[in-house]
């Protein structure tokens, strides 16, 4: 299959290298050249603009951080649907709102094109490993031709109904992490602060129904050895957060946890960290109350 891949960051560059390895021809683009030819020198083809890209692939692939950037690769100047043609099918995994995602279907089906939105969650690990949660929004027959692919970089693939159905899916789990790590860093600092092991806390909480993905992942990883350089950025779960908010206003639903986080990780951007991971609550709350949720000296 000929599959077009624009965006080769942290997640598309990885998931673009499995399809590659599962024997699909890739026609790569990105913003930064030097990661396209890296790319097409170990095997596909360099393209200048997403029209390029379309106007050469069965499938088209995007994966950029941003809503406006979908749309601007998709549908505008020397975009996708340019040289797009009847019986291609576009796939997005990007986190978007779900108003994106129904643009561009609409905007597909004027040339024949299927659309899926279908972001991702696991990481650049679960890229690497392929096994992300793919969250997809689409036509049955989309999903349908969309499998093939969806097969290479997913663990957990789930089609939630008709465009936008996976966006929606997607920032529900946004707005759980953003909440949980909030939750989690208040336990632990508390804790801290009382004179508790917060390894101790972490491997006896881990057996207990307080136990979370989230906990699982940053504790150890992040916050205990002092390591908050971005998996996943504030900057990106603000975005994502703010997509929620919109979402719960246009359908009259109450999201007041989601809004408290939201404070919680504007508070946290003001301060310069943006750019840090998402488990920067702690930080944050750290600073404020005097303490450090670290690795104990004794181990």
């Amino acid at each position: 299959m000929r599959i077009g891949y624009i965006g080769l960051g942290k997640m598309g560059l990885p998931m673009a290298r499995n399809l590659r390895a599962a024997g699909h021809e890739l026609i790569v683009h990105n913003r930064s050249r030097a990661k396209v030819d890296a790319f097409a020198a170990d095997g596909g083809t360099a393209a200048g603009t997403p029209a390029e890209v379309s106007s050469l692939a069965d499938v088209v692939c995007v994966n950029v951080p941003m809503p406006e950037d979908s749309l601007e690769l998709l549908l505008g100047a020397d975009g996708a649907l340019e040289t797009a043609r009847a019986g291609q099918l576009w796939i997005d995994f990007g986190t978007n709102g779900p108003d994106t995602a129904r643009r561009c279907a609409e905007a597909g089906m004027t040339k024949g094109v299927e659309y899926l939105d279908a972001p991702v969650s696991g990481g650049p690990s679960g890229a690497e490993a392929g096994t992300l949660a793919v969250f997809v929004g689409g036509t049955p027959e989309a999903f349908a031709q969309g499998r093939e692919v969806l097969d290479v970089i997913g663990g957990k693939i789930e089609h939630f109904g008709p465009a936008g159905s996976g966006c929606i899916a997607k920032l529900t789990n946004q707005m759980i992490i953003a909440s949980v790590r909030a939750a989690n860093a208040e336990a632990f600092v508390l804790a801290v602060k009382h004179g508790l092991n917060p390894r101790q806390l972490y491997e006896t909480l881990m057996g207990a129904f307080a136990a979370s993905r989230c906990m699982e992942v940053d504790l150890p990883n992040l916050v205990l050895p002092r390591d908050f350089s971005a998996r996943f950025a504030v900057d990106l779960l603000l975005k994502d957060l703010g997509l929620a908010l919109e979402v719960g206003r246009q359908s009259g639903v109450p999201l007041l946890a989601t809004a408290q986080a939201d404070a919680i990780y504007q508070e946290i951007r003001a301060k310069g960290w943006g750019g840090l991971d998402a488990a920067a609550t702690f930080k944050r709350l750290e600073e404020i109350v005097g303490v450090e949720v670290v690795e104990p000296a004794d181990g």
